[in-house]
């Protein structure tokens, strides 16, 4: 990686309660200087006509959906039936990025259930084979899949020692890591575990924290060492580094604080890049 990394921008969020939505909000992105976007839909929702729409939306504004997001909080279950359908629905999901063109499809995981009552390691392994499936499913379809961490305390990924067990435990190819500046933070996690994850991490969630709870700022307007972060991600040579700011308090303004989100990160990368060289 170097200073032109290449940024997205997760824009569903980033415009979420906005004038801009849709295409709308697609080309605002592209105007900003997104290279690429990462849109979160519902796959066992979406109708022929709206995949269409997106195909045709995307090549209309110059912006591939390069990422895509699934919210698999069920992998886990200890019930045959629920953690069948998860997986079920995540393939689904895996499908749709293929469909829209996409390379990376992140993978939100859920929490520990009835902690300390069911055993946790038991979990761990129904995690850990659940995600070994979508792994191979992925593989097979051209499509890489990306751990995400979550930052409250129930959650079965919060740190870098999570991502590395479940990377070590499922031990395929197609499953890396994904870096979320912000939940990290607030996780109490310091910028150099990153460093802990060469060639391991294939997409970044990028944004600032305020320390203390879930919300992502713009780079450079919160307590998160961006600059310390930043150099992690370019000594682990990460990939597929998308903006996360939003949503906003007042979304009427998400135009201009999107486009002081990109100018940052940008900055940031120019930055770091050299101070390498």
């Amino acid at each position: 990686m170097n200073s032109q990394v290449s940024l997205g921008l997760l824009v569903d969020q980033a415009f979420y309660g906005s004038p801009y939505q849709g295409k709308d909000a697609w080309r605002a992105a592209a105007e900003l200087g997104a290279e690429w976007i990462c849109i979160v839909e519902e796959a066992m929702e979406l109708a022929p006509e709206r995949l269409l729409q997106f195909r045709n939306d995307a090549d209309a504004v110059g912006l591939p959906i390069s990422l895509t997001a699934c919210h698999a909080f069920g992998l886990s279950d200890f019930r045959d039936v629920v953690r069948e359908f998860h997986l079920k629905r995540a393939e689904a999901h895996i499908d749709l990025t293929g469909e829209l063109g996409g390379e990376v499809m992140k993978l939100l995981l859920g929490d520990w259930f009835w902690r300390a009552m069911w055993p946790e390691e038991a979990q761990w392994q129904l995690l850990a084979t659940s995600v070994r499936r979508l792994a191979d499913y992925a593989e097979g379809r051209g499509i890489a899949l990306s751990v995400k961490p979550e930052p409250m305390r129930t959650s079965l990924v919060t740190d870098v020692d999570d991502l590395v067990r479940l990377l070590d435990d499922v031990g395929s190819p197609a499953l890396q890591a994904n870096v979320d500046v912000s939940h990290l933070v607030v996780a109490g996690v310091s910028a150099s575990e990153v460093g802990r994850l060469p060639g391991r991490v294939n997409s970044v969630d990028y944004s600032d924290s305020n320390g203390t709870y879930h919300e992502h700022l713009v780079p450079g307007e919160g307590v998160a060492d961006m600059a310390a972060f930043t150099e992690q991600l370019l000594a682990v040579d990460a990939a597929w580094v998308g903006v996360e700011v939003g949503p906003f308090s007042d979304p009427e303004n998400a135009y201009d604080k999107v486009g002081r989100a990109m100018a940052r990160s940008r900055e940031f990368f120019d930055t770091a890049a050299a101070r390498r060289v």
